[in-house]
């Protein structure tokens, strides 16, 4: 049987991550709050993979090249997790007059809202 900890763990990195992971048996929705503090070795492990990438690229080809495939990766790791929140605050900031406003526009999935 997994520990409870091992389970957040396993938790957190399927919240985070496109990592694959071993199924969580008896999935409790609670578990997610209660995986935020594996949340930052998560994205060490994410950090990590991307130096990695960065760092054997930048052997092979140029600074550029290594720095895109890095970012790639990290992109493909989480999904577009940050990057998708970026852009929501980006749109956000950029097209409400309203604090109100502006919360809406980052609230709406779609870009441009």
């Amino acid at each position: 049987m997994i520990g409870r900890e091992a389970r957040l763990f396993v938790c957190a990195l399927q919240f985070l991550t496109r990592l694959p992971t071993p199924p969580l048996r008896d999935f409790q929705p609670e578990w997610i709050q209660q995986s935020a503090r594996w949340f930052p070795l998560v994205g060490q492990v994410v950090g990590l993979i991307a130096a990695a990438i960065l760092y054997g690229a930048a052997q092979v080809w140029s600074p550029w090249i290594a720095a895109l495939l890095a970012v790639a990766a990290g992109v493909a790791l989480t999904g577009g997790f940050h990057e998708d929140g970026l852009a929501d605050t980006a749109d956000g900031l950029g097209g409400g007059q309203t604090r109100a406003r502006r919360l809406e526009i980052m609230k709406d999935s779609r870009l441009g809202s």
